[in-house]
């Protein structure tokens, strides 16, 4: 991990937070415009240093799954530490501002719902992509077969790619996606010899 931007990023971040609290504890409360002043430069601050330390952490994160061989899974992981981080980064610069929170949370959680609900079938290939990443029942370079009704199978390929919706499979007719939650759901043959697909 390179420790001086982490550094540098974790002292403007409570530097920040320290500069944002100063107006009520250290001025004269008759200085309304310095103190306003200091609450928006120390929320600013706080923003950059907050952002600058998730998209560290991801990328350090991430730069540590692809040294163990789990590029995929390390992408995901990414992916949530950097939604999870800039929504608490937003989450404190609002409280920070004295923006009623409690609304914001309100109807975000009212769009989550409906967005869940739209997005269901995005959402199922999702999750079983983060299961098909973690419990491994194959890897880039297996040969297998699905055996799947509801796919229209069987199909026999080499997997050359996880992603986090897709199975890419090499077959004899060309590159084939096949959505997670399918082959998630599918019958599986692992491991065949790599003269059964292309």
């Amino acid at each position: 991990m390179r420790v001086l931007p982490l550094g540098i990023a974790v002292v403007a971040a409570v530097a920040g937070l320290a500069l944002a609290g100063a107006p009520g504890s250290l001025l004269d409360p008759d200085d309304r415009a310095l103190a306003k002043t200091l609450l928006i430069a120390g929320t600013v601050l706080f923003l950059c240093g907050g952002i600058a330390l998730t998209r560290l952490l991801a990328a350090d994160i991430d730069r540590r799954f692809d040294q163990r061989g789990l590029q995929a899974a390390g992408s995901i992981v990414k992916i949530v530490v950097t939604v999870v981080g800039y929504v608490l980064v937003a989450l404190t610069a609002l409280g920070l501002m004295a923006v009623p929170v409690q609304q914001l949370l309100l109807g975000g959680a009212i769009t989550g719902v409906v967005v869940g609900i739209a997005a269901q079938q995005t959402l199922a290939n999702v999750f079983a992509g983060l299961v098909v990443l973690f419990v491994r029942p194959f890897k880039v370079g297996d040969t297998i077969e699905v055996r799947s009704g509801a796919l229209n199978g069987p199909f026999v390929g080499r997997v050359i790619a996880l992603g986090l919706t897709y199975v890419t499979l090499s077959t004899e007719d060309g590159t084939l996606l096949l959505p997670n939650s399918g082959v998630l759901a599918s019958g599986l043959t692992v491991n065949l010899p790599s003269s059964a697909a292309v």
